[in-house]
């Protein structure tokens, strides 16, 4: 395993777009990567799934009501659905850009696993992580969707 913290924001950006761009068939035109944030808001919805292991760190996927919409859309092929089904699909999107960080973390060395996902809803509520050492936001925008997505990654080495 390396001693220094991975570079993760280009890990999440890749799987993030192979994950919305094959499970939603919405196309990522462009994206970035930020300095990780003490705190975020989350003024809709979000997921959320933990890595643990060699890295402790929380996997958020945040967006709007009106993103999460479209994300859920595409992937049941209908816009028509229920609150269930919403929810249910942006904890596995979220657990599966979870994981596939995860799988590159792995190839790195850093031997890890996966909490459940969990579901956020809300207006105006803000996230803090204290302890972290390492992390990323990473935005994507996608074709025909107002609002973009962000993928919020807390994260911090753990002695072995």
């Amino acid at each position: 395993m390396e001693a220094n913290p991975p570079e993760i924001a280009p890990l999440i950006d890749a799987t993030a777009r192979d994950v919305i761009t094959t499970m939603t068939r919405l196309v990522v035109e462009r994206s970035e990567q930020d300095a990780l944030p003490h705190s975020f808001v989350v003024d809709g919805v979000a997921g959320v799934v933990g890595l643990v292991g060699s890295v402790a760190a929380n996997v958020h996927l945040v967006m709007t009501e009106a993103t999460a919409r479209r994300l859920v859309e595409g992937m049941i092929g209908t816009s028509e659905f229920t609150d269930a089904d919403l929810r249910d699909a942006i904890g596995e999107l979220t657990n599966m850009i979870a994981g596939g960080v995860k799988n590159r973390l792995d190839r790195k060395g850093f031997v890890l696993g996966l909490t459940v996902p969990s579901f956020i809803r809300s207006h105006d509520a803000t996230i803090t992580a204290r302890g972290f050492t390492f992390g990323s936001v990473n935005t994507l925008w996608l074709r025909g969707v107002a609002d973009p997505v962000r993928i919020v990654v807390f994260a911090k080495l753990v002695a072995a």
